[in-house]
C-alpha cells in the first residue's frame, strides 16, 4: 500500500533512478524513512533491529508516494510490504548441507584441545627436569630422551592442528565457492528462461513465474530476503513510476554487527544483483561516482624506492588492485613505471577508502622475503584514524575474530565460532573540538575491514571512523591513513621505516 509522501512535491531527477550499490539519499527517501521511523518507533520499540527499505514512486495522480519493506524474517505489520521470501510456504525449503564443515570444524577444535593440553604438559615436565638439572641429582639419558619426546611430539601435534585449520578452512571455501557458483549459474538460467517465456516481465509475480524453482535455500535465502526487488516488483505491478530508492537501519543492532541508527547503507551486490538485474532492466540509473576515473592523471607520490622496493602514498578512493570498476588502481600503475620488474610486485593492499603506504617489491627475492615477513607477523603498520566520538579507553588492545558476512559482501561481521583471530592495538593521540578522537592503530593481524570493525563495534571502541559508509557514516572521505611501516629490509638487514604523513 503506498503512503503519500506531503511534503515532497518538487522531484526532478529527470527520470533517473539511484544507482542502488552507491549513493546518497533522495531528500524523498529520506523524508519516507523518517515517516517509517516514527511507525517503527511506536509501534515496533521492542523488537528487533533490521535494514528497512523505501521506494518513493510517482503515482497516477502525479503525486509521490512510498512503499516499504523490511529486510528481515518476519514483518512487524500491513505497513510494510512482504518481502519473496515472507511470502514463500514453508514446505518449498530444503536445508543447507554443512555436514562437512561442521566435520572438520569438530576435528580442528580436538587437534587443538590436543595440542594445547600437550603443549602445557610439556612445560610442567621441562619445569621438573631442570629442577632435577638444578639439584645435581639426575638421569642425563632419561632427561635427553623426555626433552626429545616432547620435543617431536609437540611438533606432531601442532602440525596436525595445523593441518586440521587448513582443511576446516577448505571446507568452508569450498562450501561457499560451490554454493555462490550455484546461485550465479542457476539465477542466469531461470531468468534466461523466464525473459523467453514471458515478455511482459515486471508485470507479474516473479513468485508465480519461479513456483517451480523455490525449493533449495541454499539459492534464496539471501536473495529472495531482500526487500527491495518487492517493492519494485509491487511497483510496476500497480503501474507506478519509481523515483528514487534506499534502505536505512532501524534498532538496536545485532551482536555480531556495527550499525548507526537511521543510517543509509547502499545495496549489497551479493544479496540483490540478480533480482535488480532483472527489476531494473530498461531502467535509466544514475552514475556509480565510485566508476568515475578520478585519477586518470594521477601523478605517482613516491615516499621510498631504492633497487628492490618502492613505496607509493595511496589516495583515498583508489583501488590497490585491478577491480570490476573500469579505473586506475596502483599495482597497474606501478607495472607500467617499472616494466623490468621480475615477479608480483604487490606485497599488501589497501582498502580502496584507505589512503597511505603500500609497498611494492621490484624483484622476485624481495617479494618472496617480505611476503615470509608478512607471514609471520614482523612487519609492523601504523594507522591513524579520526573517530566519530570519544573512546572510554585512551589506550588498549582489541581481539575481536572476524569473518565474511556472506550475504553482505564486503561487510565483515564479529564471529566467535568460525571467524579468524584479529588482534589490534590502539592509543588515542588526542580530541578535537567537536569531541572526535585522533587515535593510532596499530594491527598485529591483518583481517579485511579489521580496524574499521574494531573501532565501529560496540565490543571494540564503539566509535566508527568518520566517513565510514560501511560501519558508520558517510562523509568526503574514509578518515582512515596508513601512516608507516616498519620491517627488516631483506637485503641490508637493516631496520627500515617508510612514512606518509597523515592529511588529516
Amino acid at each position: 500500500m503506498f503512503k503519500k509522501l506531503e511534503h515532497c512535491t518538487d522531484v526532478d531527477n529527470a527520470g533517473v533512478l539511484t544507482y542502488p550499490y552507491h549513493y546518497s539519499p533522495h531528500p524523498s527517501v529520506i523524508e519516507a524513512a523518517r515517516l517509517v521511523r516514527e511507525h517503527l518507533d511506536e509501534f515496533a520499540h521492542n523488537q528487533a533491529g533490521r535494514l528497512v527499505a523505501v521506494l518513493v514512486c510517482r503515482l497516477a495522480d502525479q503525486s509521490l508516494g512510498f512503499i516499504t519493506a523490511c529486510d528481515q524474517f518476519d514483518t512487524p505489520d500491513s505497513y510494510f510490504e512482504k518481502t519473496f521470501w515472507q511470502q514463500l510456504p514453508a514446505e518449498k525449503l530444503k536445508p543447507l548441507n554443512t555436514e562437512r564443515i561442521e566435520k572438520a570444524f569438530e576435528e580442528k577444535l580436538q587437534a587443538q584441545e590436543k595440542y594445547l593440553r600437550f603443549k602445557d604438559e610439556a612445560r610442567a615436565r621441562k619445569e621438573h627436569r631442570q629442577q632435577q638439572r638444578a639439584s645435581g641429582v639426575f638421569n642425563r639419558q632419561a632427561l635427553i630422551a623426555s626433552s626429545q619426546f616432547d620435543s617431536g611430539e609437540l611438533e606432531r601435534l601442532k602440525l596436525k592442528y595445523i593441518l586440521a585449520l587448513q582443511a576446516e578452512e577448505a571446507a568452508r571455501s569450498d562450501f561457499q565457492h560451490r554454493t555462490h557458483v550455484a546461485v550465479e549459474n542457476e539465477w542466469k538460467r531461470r531468468l534466461e528462461s523466464i525473459r523467453i517465456q514471458n515478455k511482459t516481465l515486471r508485470s507479474a509475480s516473479l513468485l508465480e513465474l519461479l513456483s517451480g524453482y523455490l525449493n533449495r535455500e541454499d539459492l534464496l535465502k539471501g536473495i529472495l530476503r531482500s526487500a527491495l526487488p518487492a517493492l519494485l516488483n509491487e511497483a510496476y505491478c500497480e503501474g507506478v513510476t519509481p523515483i528514487a530508492m534506499g534502505q536505512f537501519w532501524w534498532g538496536p543492532v545485532a551482536s555480531y554487527d556495527a550499525r548507526g541508527e537511521g543510517t543509509f547503507y547502499a545495496f549489497t551486490r551479493e544479496r540483490h544483483e540478480k533480482l535488480l538485474e532483472f527489476f531494473l532492466e530498461g531502467e535509466r540509473l544514475e552514475k556509480n561516482q565510485l566508476a568515475l576515473n578520478t585519477f586518470k592523471n594521477w601523478e605517482p607520490d613516491i615516499v621510498y624506492e631504492d633497487n628492490d622496493l618502492v613505496a607509493f602514498n595511496k589516495p583515498a578512493g583508489m583501488l590497490s588492485v585491478p577491480g570490476k570498476l573500469p579505473v586506475n588502481d596502483l599495482y597497474s600503475i606501478a607495472m607500467k613505471l617499472y616494466p623490468q620488474a621480475t615477479g608480483p610486485m604487490l606485497l599488501h593492499r589497501l582498502d580502496m577508502a584507505t589512503s597511505g603506504v603500500l609497498l611494492f617489491a621490484k624483484n622476485k627475492e624481495t617479494h618472496k622475503a617480505l611476503q615470509a615477513a608478512f607471514a609471520h607477523g614482523s612487519v609492523r603498520k601504523r594507522y591513524i584514524a579520526l573517530l566519530e566520538k570519544t573512546p572510554k579507553k585512551n589506550e588498549g588492545e582489541i581481539s575481536l575474530p572476524l569473518c565474511l558476512n556472506p550475504y553482505e559482501r564486503p561487510r565483515q561481521m564479529i564471529e566467535y565460532t568460525y571467524g579468524k583471530p584479529a588482534e589490534t592495538l590502539f592509543k588515542v593521540l588526542n580530541i578535537n573540538e567537536k569531541g572526535q578522537a585522533r587515535v593510532a592503530f596499530y594491527p598485529k593481524t591483518g583481517r579485511t575491514h579489521q580496524l574499521r570493525l574494531h573501532a565501529a563495534h560496540a565490543e571494540g571502541l564503539g566509535c566508527a571512523i568518520v566517513g565510514d559508509d560501511l560501519y558508520g557514516h558517510p562523509s568526503d572521505r574514509l578518515y582512515l591513513h596508513a601512516e608507516a611501516i616498519r620491517f627488516i629490509h631483506p637485503s641490508t638487514g637493516q631496520l627500515l621505516t617508510i612514512e606518509a604523513p597523515c592529511p588529516f
